[in-house]
């Protein structure tokens, strides 16, 4: 190499070390300026939790009823799981795999395998209904996904159906009360079933095999309550007709019942479209006058929680029977309403 070119070379590793002896001041100076760029799943990695399966979910995805033992003949089985923190367009799959038959011979046969995008923190569940009817009996597995990657599992398990000399349950009857309301009115859901070991109201979960619930439906909806035992299921609907209407007059209605202790509250909306003066509730137990609340002003749309002071709950909870119950709105007619005939809230307690 000639002279002239190893000075070149001399003053280019030169430089070098100098640029490189500047960077490595500038990263101790100012630290915040210097960034590695590091694996994204490290940053805010999505997480699975709560996993489970159950028999029927919530609209937001929730599990309601919980099981990790089923029927052959469940018509729908749910998986569920709550997913937390994952960016714009998380990809959360579930692979449903039967692992082996009832006697214990393994099979490891993929079922089905499913998809959804989903963004945040929030509920995501997956179902599938068994192929000719019924599940095989044995032991499944639902393994969860998230862009690819199994991440979590869920195993459960299938009973065959002995049918010798049993019967599947029998509904007496599932009802709604009223079957049409206007939008924010309470509808009472009662039902009386036989020979179940598990009763289900869809969106609700599980429920007693006699009872009632208060529901306050936005829109109109169909409710499905299947009964379940070692002989089979059998199903019943209600249907509920929800209108909207649109007034320049207050309307009020009770959309709650509940004890608690020895206190009976409610819940008290005025769902017309203008303030609601000052008026009266009154509570009727079985046929007989019992206790008034006074509810004051009340803006179009607003709903609020009461109950009646003076007034002690008597009855318990241990009963084998119901009690009457009847809580009126505006019961004394001091208020000029929309509609005179949704004031009355009326179940069985």
């Amino acid at each position: 190499m000639s002279p002239k070119a190893e000075v070149v070379a001399m003053n280019k590793s030169a430089a070098l070390h100098v640029l490189l002896l500047v960077v490595c001041l500038f990263s101790l100076l100012f630290p915040a300026c210097v960034t590695l760029k590091g694996n994204s799943s490290q940053q805010g990695q999505s997480t699975l939790s709560e996993v489970s399966t159950a028999t029927s979910v919530s609209p937001d995805g929730q599990p309601l009823a919980v099981s990790s033992t089923f029927l052959a003949t469940t018509p729908t089985i749910y998986a569920t799981a709550k997913l937390t923190k994952a960016p714009e367009d998380t990809t959360v799959g579930v692979k449903w795999v039967y692992v082996s038959d009832d006697s214990g011979h393994p099979l490891n046969q993929q079922l089905s395998e499913d998809s959804t995008t989903a963004t945040g923190t929030r509920y995501v569940s997956f179902s599938r209904q068994p192929a000719g009817g019924a599940w095989g009996a044995g032991r499944y597995s639902v393994s969860f996904l998230i862009n690819g990657n199994e991440v979590s599992n869920a195993e459960f398990t299938v009973q065959a159906v002995q049918t010798t000399g049993a019967q599947a349950p029998t509904i007496t009857f599932f009802k709604a009360v009223p079957e049409a309301i206007s939008t924010g009115q309470a509808v009472t859901l009662s039902w009386s079933v036989t020979d179940a070991t598990q009763v289900q109201i869809s969106t609700i979960g599980s429920v007693a095999p006699v009872g009632n619930v208060i529901v306050t439906p936005v829109n109109s909806v169909e409710y499905s309550l299947t009964a379940t035992n070692s002989a089979g299921s059998t199903s019943m609907k209600a249907n509920i007709t929800v209108t909207s209407f649109n007034s320049d007059k207050p309307d009020l209605v009770i959309t709650d019942f509940h004890i608690d202790g020895d206190k009976a509250y409610y819940k008290i909306k005025n769902i017309g479209g203008a303030f609601a003066k000052q008026s009266t509730t009154i509570l009727y137990v079985q046929g007989m006058k019992r206790a008034s609340s006074l509810v004051d002003i009340l803006a179009p749309g607003e709903e609020r929680q009461q109950y009646f002071p003076n007034y002690s709950w008597t009855f318990g909870s241990g009963r084998s029977f119901n009690i009457p119950i009847r809580v009126c709105a505006d019961a004394l007619d001091q208020i000029g309403e929309y509609d005179k005939n949704n004031n009355c809230l009326v179940l069985d307690w």
